[in-house]
């Protein structure tokens, strides 16, 4: 019994590493298509670390809640990265940073001063249905207008540490917003997390028509790919066009082909010109909308099964 729990219970000891490699792998793709040099990446990636290591231990959420926390992470990279090269593109590495890792270490300030309320809270959350979201009204609407009034500043022409300035004073403005509505953001996390979990439970129930789905997607991809190459064998004259010329495909084409047409996507980069390949394209663009169409029914009749069911009794906590 004893080492049955102990399997059992393994998974979730190691829940926070998944967690953490999660966040680590999303502000770290962030940051390196941002285009910013290492120093920066890996400031950025121990800021992020940082904030989760704290934020995970404080409010013991799960590994939805680490990796709700980690993808709002990389959602904050994401938009800090797009202000800064947008309005501030002259600021140095060293107060960018600073800039970046402002908003994080206040908010973390603010969460430890209400340790016991926010987790108070949270608990009694947990313990009832989720049917309304935390108020956003007291941080959404004044980080969107700091945000918006930073359009302004390319206007200005301002030198390189005007911009600094500026950037700083900017984050320090929604750093304020943060630390006010500490509680109402980590309780909008809390609630995600839930929704996410319920999505993700939802999810594996649907996984048996969902695998359906792709492995006839994925047979009609190859059979037409197949169907190409043998029209242009069995033919003197190439049967399409690439770049306006006439063009032979090989099979690595044929298959990017026959994915773009399947998914109705049509580039333009490759245009069929023969008669029987035309044909082929129309027949597997009417046979890849009706297999859409047979997705959609078996995913909605396992929603409609397992909202019929029966619901699993609350245990006791």
């Amino acid at each position: 019994m004893a080492l049955a729990a102990t399997v059992k219970h393994s998974p979730a000891r190691f829940s926070w590493l998944r967690a953490l490699l999660f966040t680590l792998v999303l502000v770290g793709l962030v940051s390196v298509a941002a285009g910013e040099d290492w120093k920066f990446d890996i400031a950025a990636l121990a800021i992020c670390a940082m904030g989760f290591g704290f934020f995970f231990l404080a409010f013991s959420g799960g590994m939805h809640f680490g990796i709700t926390f980690a993808n709002f992470l990389a959602i904050y990279a994401c938009t800090f990265f797009f202000f800064r090269e947008s309005n501030f593109p002259e600021a140095g590495h060293v107060p960018a940073i600073i800039a970046l890792a402002m908003p994080v270490l206040v908010f973390l300030g603010a969460c430890f001063m209400r340790l016991r309320q926010i987790n108070a809270v949270l608990h009694a959350r947990r313990r009832r249905e989720i049917t309304t979201l935390p108020a956003i009204w007291r941080w959404v609407p004044g980080v969107g207008a700091v945000g918006a009034a930073t359009f302004a500043v390319p206007r200005l022409h301002l030198a390189a540490g005007e911009q600094e300035l500026v950037l700083l004073l900017s984050m320090a403005v929604v750093s304020g917003f943060i630390a006010y509505a500490a509680r109402d953001v980590v309780l909008l996390l809390n609630d995600v997390a839930l929704i996410f979990e319920g999505v993700a439970h939802r999810i594996d129930r649907l996984m048996i028509p969902m695998t359906a789905f792709m492995t006839l997607y994925s047979l009609l991809v190859v059979v037409f790919a197949c169907l190409y190459r043998l029209a242009e064998m069995g033919a003197e004259a190439p049967q399409f066009l690439t770049d306006s010329a006439d063009h032979f495909l090989t099979f690595g084409e044929a298959m990017y082909f026959s994915v773009i047409t399947l998914s109705t996507v049509g580039y333009g980069d490759i245009v069929p010109v023969g008669q029987l390949v035309r044909l082929l394209a129309a027949g597997q663009v009417i046979v890849g909308l009706l297999l859409l169409l047979f997705g959609f029914s078996e995913i909605a009749r396992m929603s409609d099964e397992e909202r019929a069911s029966p619901s699993p009794p609350n245990l006791p906590d």
